[in-house]
């Protein structure tokens, strides 16, 4: 008789995770997975924010760059995150010594996230760790500047990392009701980031009858940049298949399954009791199958579960590609080279504005002042005097051909006219302006029409003086 051990005999394997929470987001998540219990993972938070890690719950905590931030976090620079991380360098590596699977959990767009995660990605990775990172994105609202720090931060953690798990806050948002309160909607992300990690260490440790092999989670998620695809649903009963899959559907990170026809390659894991059947897994596949595009390859994973009351859980994940189907290299975990050591980054100088112009364009010609602008007609013109034209000369006569040889002769013009003199013009005299004479009128005296007149020397007063005296004006 021939024995095998309990992890070939269909019992879950070994899989030792250890689990590390970057940042205010990544210690949020840590705390949560923490507090459920999960078994073979250990669990580390790392900050730079002190206050952050004195509230945490978890047993294991490194404070990054203590002499660099002094305890108060990175101001949202990653050039301040970078150099916590080298600061504390040594404690992070003595931290990743044994371990075969690092999952990174951070938010990008701090400084913390973006400025530590490649750093600790690097070192795991170096360590002979395998990397999985499953990071944030900041809401659209949260800034440009934030999102291109984010950007810049998953490039440098795609470099270093076997598998990214790429979430968008804004598409996570959208779990909990408009009308929730701004605590439980942070509270149902977590969870929802809780369950990914707690679905990948399923799929890693998934026994008989069909698991599925890290070769495949790394081919699935080893595009990087790629936002990913994520659905858990769970269900008990008489339909149970098909409520579980109709709930991990429903996820906003799948677009109820649109998303999914987008996707190059998805792993579907399917986990319940002994008394899962094979009509409800086939059942389950076929109604996928109905989202998923024909060129896109499917892995899938089932795993039987010891516990008789356990529920049917379909596990769906993937990464969005935005149409592009071109499947990345398959990375085989075994056989990865290491990258070169990542090097501080480095902000060039901006060029001087005079300078930059200088080498790209042409000599500049001389400078040429601007004509200088015409005075203005003077309003009175002086008389413009005009040359008289001079009388024609007279053709000189012509003289008939002698018969003989011709003597010279010298030709004789007449005088010319005396040229005459321009005569000067008067200028024009201005017209005389007469004087008016302004009609005054005695008007009503209003509220006074009825009162005795004020009459002194025989003039009324109350007429004023201009009317009485009929002047004119000078």
């Amino acid at each position: 008789m021939i024995s095998y051990p309990r992890s070939e005999a269909g019992e879950p394997a070994s899989v030792q995770a250890l689990v590390l929470g970057l940042g205010n987001a990544g210690v949020h998540l840590v705390d949560r997975l923490t507090m459920s219990g999960i078994a073979d993972a250990d669990f580390i938070a790392l900050n730079t924010d002190a206050q952050s890690l004195t509230s945490s719950i978890t047993q294991t905590k490194i404070a990054l760059g203590q002499k660099v931030t002094r305890g108060l976090g990175t101001g949202g620079d990653p050039e301040v995150g970078y150099e916590a991380a080298q600061e504390s360098l040594g404690e992070i590596r003595s931290a990743l010594e044994g371990a075969q699977i690092v999952f990174l959990c951070t938010g990008l767009g701090g400084g913390t996230g973006s400025g530590v995660a490649p750093v600790i990605a690097e070192s795991a990775r170096e360590a002979g760790a395998i990397v999985i990172s499953i990071v944030t994105s900041p809401f659209s609202f949260e800034g440009k500047r934030r999102s291109a720090q984010a950007r810049e931060g998953l490039a440098g953690v795609a470099e270093f990392s076997h598998a990214v798990l790429h979430f968008e806050n804004d598409r996570m948002s959208e779990l909990a009701s408009p009308r929730a309160g701004i605590e439980e909607t942070f509270s149902i992300s977590d969870n929802f980031l809780g369950s990914a990690v707690i679905s990948l260490l399923e799929i890693l440790r998934g026994g008989a009858p069909l698991p599925v092999g890290l070769a495949d989670v790394l081919s699935v998620l080893g595009g990087g940049s790629a936002a990913a695809l994520f659905g858990r649903g769970e269900a008990t009963g008489d339909n149970r298949a098909h409520e579980a899959l109709e709930r991990a559907l429903k996820s906003p990170l799948l677009d109820r399954g649109r998303l999914l026809a987008e996707s190059h390659a998805i792993i579907s894991h399917i986990s319940g009791p002994a008394s899962l059947s094979f009509a409800e897994v086939a059942a389950i596949m076929r109604e996928l199958g109905k989202h998923v595009a024909d060129s896109a390859q499917l892995f899938l994973g089932v795993t039987s579960l010891r516990d008789a009351n356990a529920p049917i859980t379909v596990t769906l994940i993937g990464n969005y590609s935005g149409g592009e189907h071109d499947s990345p290299p398959v990375t085989e975990h075994h056989a990865v080279e290491r990258p070169a050591p990542r090097q501080r980054p480095t902000f060039a100088a901006p060029t001087p504005h005079h300078e930059a112009e200088e080498s790209t364009t042409a000599p500049r010609q001389r400078y040429a002042p601007s004509p200088v602008a015409e005075e203005p007609a003077p309003l009175f013109s002086e008389p413009v005097v005009e040359p008289v034209a001079e009388a024609p000369e007279a053709p000189a006569p012509v003289s008939a051909p002698p018969a003989a040889r011709p003597a010279a002769t010298r030709e004789h013009r007449p005088a010319a006219a005396p040229k005459q003199q321009p005569q000067p013009v008067a200028p024009p005299t201005a017209p005389k302006v007469k004087q008016e004479t302004l009609q005054f009128e005695s008007v009503a005296r209003g509220r006074f029409e009825k009162s005795e007149p004020t009459i002194v020397e025989g003039e009324d007063l109350d007429v004023p003086t201009f009317l009485r005296m009929r002047g004119k004006t000078r």
